[in-house]
């Protein structure tokens, strides 16, 4: 086995002597940092990840959802303020109770908010370091 490796090996060190070592050119080293500082020079100004509409919109949805179940899950009534509308909600669906723990609730709010993220960072790491 031993013979066979000093075989190779003695094929390869022939190989390589008769194929010689390439000399870099003399401006190499100043050509490769000038390509360097050029890259380097590209320096782009801070972008939010989420621009200030999406946050306003993610607000806006919030709200109105917020507003929206107090008033499906409350007796208000606007009688008395406009004495011929009425503004109850019908109830067309009802929604069944449902009892989660509080570690349930936190791993499901957990893995909703990592789908959530993903793909906001794949699309923030693509653009930061696009080659």
């Amino acid at each position: 086995m031993e013979k066979q490796f000093n075989k190779e090996d003695r094929l390869m060190k022939s190989l390589l002597n008769e194929a010689g070592t390439e000399k870099p050119s003399g401006d190499f080293k100043s050509r490769i940092m000038m390509k360097v500082e050029a890259r380097n020079a590209e320096i782009q100004p801070y972008k939010p990840l989420i621009s200030k509409s999406v946050w306003w919109t993610i607000a806006a949805v919030f709200a109105i959802s917020m507003i929206g179940v107090f008033y499906m899950n409350s007796d208000i009534s606007f009688a008395g303020f406009t004495g011929y509308l009425d503004f109850e909600f019908p109830h067309l669906f009802d929604m069944p109770k449902i009892n989660l723990s509080r570690t349930m609730q936190y791993a499901i709010a957990f893995v909703a908010l990592f789908f959530l993220q993903v793909p906001f960072l794949k699309r923030f790491m693509d653009r930061e370091y696009r080659l």
